[in-house]
């Protein structure tokens, strides 16, 4: 089931390589989009070595080999609050990037391999990395998407962006989509989508989730714009914490919006989206209702390589047959500013996470973070950048139960997540690059006694022809 899957995932489409490239939120930013309704805890995907930067081909397919070299120093690799074990990885990473331009069909997609050797096991392994995407202009007025991605790690940074794992162990992550963006009738357009996603860890639990949905939008005197969206979710977890029986969370969501164009380059505007759901535990009177919503006002504005900001403030709760939450204040704010050729950015979010509908099913999670990046490039060949964040999340034990820690299951456990890092690059030939990265990490939490802190440094070689 696991290999059929990725593979449908693989086949769906090639995709854009999420994390190749260090881009600020502001680089693509869109005024018009609203705030999203819950806080995504997506894996990211993070390839060993980079592919050039993109351009568009010059013909109708562009093939860029490559090929990565890397050393890894962990102080702390098994993730312990207590007797850290040191771990040299040694990593070779060949890959390939492809490019396809035919005008009204545009894609692209990165593949990298890694071969890795732990001093720590002295044991050989390996890694997968994939992502790619495809958009057809099939007429004026329908345009469709693909995309998909696969990932296979064991870093508990790279299976979500919250920070929700704490041990290292190795697991598979895919996602893909089908979209489409078809104006029926000016001023009315219709976006359906299909998504899914999976994720499968070595002894552990597998989640397969599929949403179908979609929005449709109308302006209204031009400078308004009314969009009503719907969406079905149905998501299947198995093997969970070594338990045979499979359980499954599924339900619908109703959301709208109202946005107004203050100028060319700001809106402002108010959103609202409620969500119904049913946890299915495949046992008598074990099913659990629970409903989640969400009311916002919002505001963006931009101007290119220069200012973006998106502001938003709401309310959301979360409640259940069991128990009615308080209402909690609900945020998904940033800033970029570009100092010349450098970007400062700084995020804010508070709201719930469904992580059953984007990997792996550690159930709602309640969540509160912060982060801060600066891209400095200080000469066209040598770069720096530095990051901090800090998240704060709560289990709720609905939808999901986190993964068990050092023998621990609390259902409700909460974990308090800093990482910080710093790095440079230094571009050695056009086709060779050279990095230097340290990151520090530090997880609190209830289910661990202590501290579980981890100092890590990476040395690479980048080989992009």
């Amino acid at each position: 089931m696991a290999i059929v899957t990725v593979l449908l995932l693989l086949v769906l489409s090639i995709a854009p390589a999420a994390g190749q490239t260090t881009v600020p939120p502001g680089s693509e930013f869109n005024p018009r989009t609203p705030p999203t309704p819950t806080i995504p805890s997506a894996p990211e995907i993070v390839f060993p070595v980079q592919p050039p930067t993109a351009a568009r081909p010059v013909q109708l397919f562009e093939f860029h080999p490559l090929l990565g070299l890397s050393e890894e120093y962990s102080d702390n690799f098994n993730r312990g609050v207590r007797n850290h074990e040191d771990n040299f990885r040694s990593m070779v990473s060949p890959g390939m990037n492809v490019r396809l331009d035919a005008g009204y069909l545009t894609g692209q997609a990165t593949y990298v391999f890694s071969g890795l050797h732990d001093s720590s096991s002295d044991e050989l392994g390996y890694f997968n990395a994939f992502a790619g995407q495809l958009s057809w202009e099939a007429t004026p007025r329908l345009r469709l998407s693909a995309s998909a991605g696969v990932t296979q790690n064991d870093e508990p940074g790279r299976a979500d962006r919250l920070g929700l794992r704490l041990e290292r162990r190795r697991f598979t992550a895919g996602n893909g989509s089908l979209s489409a963006d078809w104006e029926i009738a000016s001023p009315i357009t219709a976006s359906p989508y299909y998504r899914a996603s999976y994720f499968n860890e070595d002894r552990g639990a597998e989640t397969l989730t599929h949403i179908f949905g979609g929005n449709v939008a109308t302006s209204i005197a031009r400078i308004n714009t009314v969009t009503l969206g719907y969406e079905y979710l149905t998501s299947e977890t198995s093997n969970t914490h070594g338990a045979k029986d499979a359980f499954g969370v599924s339900g619908h969501q109703l959301s709208a919006s109202l946005l107004r164009d203050l100028s060319e380059r700001s809106t402002a505007g108010v959103s609202g989206n409620y969500a119904w759901r049913t946890q299915d535990a495949r046992a008598p009177d074990a099913e659990i209702n629970f409903t989640r919503w969400n009311g916002s006002v919002f505001a963006n504005y931009a101007i290119p390589n220069t200012i973006a900001i998106r502001a938003s403030v709401g309310v959301s709760q979360l409640s259940s047959d069991s128990f009615n939450g308080d209402p909690v204040v609900s945020t998904a704010s940033s800033l970029s500013y570009w100092f010349g050729q450098a970007v400062a950015t700084i995020t804010v979010e508070r709201g719930f996470s469904e992580t059953f509908a984007e990997g792996q099913n550690q159930g709602v999670v309640k969540t509160t973070g912060a982060s801060g990046s600066l891209v400095y490039p200080f000469t066209p060949s040598l770069g720096g950048h530095a990051g901090v964040s800090y998240h704060e999340n709560e289990f709720t034990g609905i939808g999901g139960t986190p993964t068990p820690t050092s023998g621990n299951s609390s259902s409700t456990r909460t974990d308090k997540v800093l990482s910080a890092g710093v790095g440079v690059s230094y571009q050695i030939l056009r086709w060779l690059g050279s990095s230097l990265d340290y990151t520090y990490s530090r997880t609190d939490s209830s289910d661990v006694d202590g501290h579980i802190i981890e100092n890590n440094v990476r040395l690479s070689l980048n080989f992009a022809f």
